[in-house]
């Protein structure tokens, strides 16, 4: 966790103080409302899925059941897309520590970020890189195998923390080595979606490229140019958007349920 500290640390040092360089208006009584609301969120369910699981004998528990994901959940067989994104809200009932480390890694990553990109631009972070997570999922798993888990957003938000921090001049030591720590994890434990960790990371990186290379002033008027950055980050955003839900398409039609 020494990584983790000494990134966020240096991403913080080094942003702005008056205005963060992504479009955000920093103040000192700012409060990630996003992060703790999501985090409040993945614990409810997960109490729900405990409860779910000692008053059932489901297996999976009802929760579970209805908000994991799988290939087959979007195909021509079964098409309930909306799993893509709530999968990334629950966790595995049987592994507490599933829970602790992604909401412990949201929560200490997401303060430094969240109020560097405002809370819009951070939802639009967070959303994309689920997204992202359950497309690999969609290409690289088998259509059976069901994958739950905030793990692609945390990826996410890995891959802008690095993208942010040189957009920033900062080191990025700490959070290169911190990646790969997490790739190697993902490859080495058994039961970890590899897919879902890759998938957040290439979309967070690029969302964070985003924001970060948006245009930045083209006047003296300050508001005329946060204006013109929101207008090209929100194109840029939309463009990401577009290419997932394309490549779910794409997906769909390759899904085999007897592989």
């Amino acid at each position: 966790m020494d990584c983790l500290a000494r990134a966020r640390d240096e991403f913080q040092r080094r942003r702005p103080p008056a205005r963060s360089q992504f479009g955000a208006v920093l103040r000192d009584d700012q409060r990630p409302v996003v992060t703790f609301t999501v985090i409040g969120l993945c614990v409810l369910l997960f109490s729900l899925q405990l409860l779910g699981s000692a008053v059932t004998d489901a297996n999976p528990d009802p929760v579970t059941g209805a908000l994991w994901y799988a290939p087959l959940q979007t195909s021509s067989w079964a098409f309930e897309p909306w799993r893509m994104l709530t999968s990334a809200l629950v966790h595995s009932p049987a592994n507490a520590m599933h829970l602790l480390f992604n909401m412990f890694a949201l929560w200490f990553i997401g303060r430094a970020i969240e109020p560097a990109l405002g809370p819009l631009r951070y939802i639009a972070l967070l959303t994309l890189s689920a997204l992202g997570g359950s497309v690999a999922v969609l290409f690289l798993t088998p259509a059976w195998t069901p994958t739950l888990g905030a793990s692609g957003a945390v990826f996410g938000l890995f891959g802008a923390l690095f993208i942010l921090m040189r957009a920033t001049g900062s080191q990025t030591g700490g959070i290169l080595a911190l990646i790969a720590i997490n790739v190697v994890i993902s490859f080495v434990v058994p039961g970890i979606s590899w897919q879902g960790h890759f998938g957040g990371l290439v979309i967070g990186a690029l969302c964070a490229l985003v924001f970060s290379k948006a245009p930045a002033r083209s006047s003296t008027d300050r508001r005329q140019d946060a204006r013109r950055r929101a207008r090209w980050q929100g194109f840029g955003l939309l463009g990401i958007a577009v290419v997932l839900v394309l490549l779910t398409g794409l997906g769909m039609t390759l899904v085999n349920p007897y592989a």
